[in-house]
């Protein structure tokens, strides 16, 4: 109980919880990324994006679309806007963790940011934000869409804060051992 204390007050210092003062989706990505990069995984690691029904999150309130995308092996993409199929395709830039989507005759460039089996966070090539665009796209597995956007956030911040705290109750443990062998000659 005593050391659960110390280790929760440690672990807060090293890793606070989200500023209150953060305004949109890109400054809260802004905070994090530097925070869990690290823990990221590559595109090379297809088990975590193929397949699967990423939603897309939007900071803006007037945004009630229900927009999916789908990374089907091979290179199909399909866009999904309210059940409403757009196929495209998709491919990875050589060794890079870069994609290029293909849909309606439009090609983009986008950089992966960070990934895990929940959030896939990716960033248009060049200064979108200098041009009034949004910095980042967050993609979440769909059965996190019902969350809003900083509940997200909120959920992303206690996934790095949860390995953190691992990290230090690993630090913890090994100094506790060293103690007891140091303590028993």
């Amino acid at each position: 109980m005593f050391l659960d204390s110390i280790l929760q007050a440690f672990t807060s210092s090293v890793s606070p919880t989200l500023p209150s003062d953060l305004g949109n989706l890109d400054d809260h990505i802004d905070f994090l990324l530097p925070k869990i990069r690290p823990h990221s995984e590559d595109l090379s690691e297809v088990k975590f994006w193929h397949s699967r029904r990423w939603s897309e999150v939007r900071d803006d309130e007037g945004f009630h679309e229900n927009l999916l995308h789908i990374f089907m092996p091979g290179g199909e993409y399909m866009l999904v806007l309210d059940g409403n199929i757009i196929k495209g395709s998709w491919k990875q830039l050589g060794s890079y963790n870069t994609l290029i989507l293909e849909v309606g005759g439009k090609s983009e460039l986008f950089d992966l940011k960070f990934m895990n089996v929940e959030y896939l966070i990716l960033s248009k090539h060049g200064d979108q934000a200098r041009k009034g665009n949004r910095k980042y796209f967050l993609l979440v597995h769909e059965p996190l869409i019902q969350l809003d956007w900083r509940n997200l956030m909120e959920r992303l911040a206690k996934t790095w804060q949860e390995s953190d705290s691992n990290i230090w109750m690993w630090i913890l443990f090994v100094l506790l051992i060293l103690a007891i062998i140091y303590m028993s000659f």
